[in-house]
């Protein structure tokens, strides 16, 4: 009996002992963790093994080998080198370069990419760095050939669209339609592609100049946000190519012009050298009128961004909004013309406090006239010697306080809220602009052209100046 118990317990022993082993020697994970992990070596030696003669990409760049970060993705790791070179969007240099080498987790051979990575140039001015979490902006993708193979559209660190190469007929299609609006402009690459989302959406057109200065057109879908990912594309743009853990460096040490990330220079604003103004004193000054029988009226007057500029990208950019009040008993009238601007310059000109300064004899392009009861006037002027001790380049500007003095008043001075930058979380989505002022008072004059509406240009009227 007890020979009996002790083969049975051996024999238990030998049966879990072959279950175990198996298990530890054909551990997929453990095997995938080996095959797929990429060492520096390895990647040095890939490059190394292509011929420059069928590279037309690696034979004009110098891969700073020092700078190589190695990365996590989902199954495995990735290298990443930034690389010297900008791209040139909106008329302006800005975004940066990397050169990515991984594994493919389907065919395990290692495969390089280099991408072109361009914050949206308002979420850059507005977080001043770049961070994988709330990215929001363009990822271009071209093989060693400087092809563009593809890329990504992100917006608060999600993917909300993707860019890919148009095909021939497309191309030809582009060509009879959309590509006359920049003629002259061509690329001696034929590189063109145009980017989608998930939605039916309105197209724009676009375009930039790589870091190679080849110029790439694609159009660009304006949408309301609904996600689209396909998945990671093989993990070559995995975290917009850069940390997981959070900023962005945008070229980091080394030699050669290397890619930064620093936020494109905000438009000047017409006007802001102008004498600043107490508006308390400037709207204390119609009390010198005596009301009965008065004449009150409200004026607004634009100025336009210079055309082909994009919003807050450059010198004459943004355009201003300025309001004007007049106050006429008999042959006496009094008249200030005031503005709404930050009070600090450059980048911290973007969210700073405010002031109000004098806009009088200033040109304009469009202006609107409204003639006005004695209680909307007292309204607007409430609401101008008190303005917002706050400005913000996109939330509480020039164009959203004199829409504002309209809402005091009761003054049908339309809503001047336009898209501006990249749609949806992360990107500014859309901000009540001087652009937007002008084409809501056209928009207003075709709906009814009764309206006192004027986009002939001309000069501001002059201010009578603060009264005490």
């Amino acid at each position: 009996m007890k020979a009996k118990t002790k083969t049975t317990i051996l024999f238990i022993f030998l049966i879990a002992a072959c279950q175990k082993e198996p298990l530890r020697e054909n551990n997929p994970k453990q095997d995938q963790a080996i095959d797929t992990a990429l060492t520096l070596s390895d990647a040095k030696d890939f490059i190394e093994q292509i011929n420059p003669d069928s590279s037309s990409a690696l034979a004009k760049i110098v891969i700073e080998w020092k700078l190589a970060k190695s990365e996590e993705t989902h199954k495995g790791n990735k290298w990443l080198i930034y690389l010297s070179g900008q791209p040139t969007y909106q008329n302006y240099k800005q975004g940066y370069r990397q050169l990515v080498i991984l594994r493919n987790q389907e065919s395990q051979k290692i495969e390089a990419k280099i991408l072109e990575i361009i914050p949206d140039a308002i979420y850059l001015q507005k977080k001043r760095r770049t961070k994988v979490s709330d990215f929001t902006g363009r990822v271009f993708e071209y093989n060693l050939n400087y092809k563009l193979t593809g890329g990504r559209l992100y917006s608060n660190g999600k993917p909300v669209g993707k860019i890919r190469q148009l095909s021939e007929q497309e191309q030809i299609d582009q060509a009879n339609k959309m590509l006359k609006e920049i003629n002259p402009l061509s690329g001696i690459q034929g590189k063109q592609m145009k980017m989608r989302s998930i939605e039916t959406c309105e197209w724009v057109q676009d375009y930039y100049i790589d870091a190679n200065g080849e110029l790439t057109i694609h159009s660009t879908q304006l949408c309301s946000t609904t996600y689209f990912d396909d998945g990671g594309g093989g993990g070559y743009y995995d975290g917009v190519g850069s940390s997981s853990s959070g900023t962005t460096s945008g070229g980091g040490s080394g030699s050669g012009n290397l890619g930064t990330t620093s936020p494109p220079a905000p438009s000047n604003l017409p006007g802001e050298n102008n004498s600043k103004v107490d508006p308390k004193k400037m709207m204390a000054c119609f009390s010198q009128i005596s009301t009965p029988n008065a004449a009150f009226v409200v004026r607004v007057y634009v100025v336009e961004p210079q055309p082909g500029t994009y919003f807050n990208v450059g010198q004459n950019s943004f355009g201003h909004v300025a309001i004007s009040l007049s106050k006429t008993s008999g042959n006496t009238t009094i008249t200030q013309t005031i503005g709404y601007y930050p009070t600090e310059s450059g980048l911290d000109k973007l969210d700073s406090k405010s002031q109000i300064l004098d806009n009088g004899f200033m040109a304009y392009n469009v202006s609107s006239t409204y003639y006005v009861s004695e209680d909307s006037f007292q309204k607007v002027i409430t609401y101008l010697s008190n303005p917002p001790k706050q400005y913000h380049f996109t939330d509480l500007n020039c164009a959203a306080f004199v829409y504002g003095a309209g809402q005091a008043g009761g003054i049908p001075i339309p809503d001047p809220t336009t898209q501006i930058g990249l749609s949806g979380p992360g990107g500014a989505g859309f901000a009540k602009t001087p652009a937007g002022m002008a084409g809501a008072l056209r928009d207003q004059r075709i709906a009814n052209p009764n309206l006192d509406i004027n986009d002939a240009g001309g000069v501001m009227p002059a201010s009578k100046g603060e009264c005490n």
